[in-house]
């Protein structure tokens, strides 16, 4: 392989690597309050959600109230049963939580296993019998 390919190659591994370890380590912004209390509202009450602060720590619960400059989280975690007041304007990210349960979960892995099982016996034994 002639070198001028091996060094475009390189590059085009650094680069993205490069930029990658840029974005990173980017600050968060802080959301809109008006677009973080929207959010909540469409999550509603009763919904799991994880809720990332300024200060870079992470709540995770289920929502009990939502009022207007602020909302109410219980922790889902096991001996903490205290609710947490958040304002809106301490939210910089906002992710639901999963919703399947852990047997929905084996379930998917499970068929997704005998899904890949299936289309190797295809690939292995009606491909060579096409030989």
């Amino acid at each position: 392989m002639p070198i001028h390919r091996v060094l475009r190659f390189t590059a085009f591994l650094l680069i993205p690597a490069m930029l990658s370890n840029n974005l990173a380590f980017a600050a968060k912004k802080q959301l809109d309050p008006a677009a973080v209390r929207a959010k909540i509202q469409s999550e509603g009450v009763g919904q799991g959600v994880e809720i990332t602060r300024i200060d870079k720590t992470e709540v995770q619960g289920v929502i009990a109230s939502i009022g207007e400059q602020s909302f109410v989280l219980v922790p889902k975690a096991k001996g903490k049963s205290e609710p947490t007041t958040i304002d809106y304007a301490q939210v910089t990210a906002i992710r639901r939580r999963h919703k399947l349960t852990t047997g929905q979960w084996v379930a998917i892995g499970v068929l997704g296993a005998g899904a890949l099982y299936g289309i190797g016996y295809l690939v292995t034994y009606i491909g060579f019998a096409s030989k």
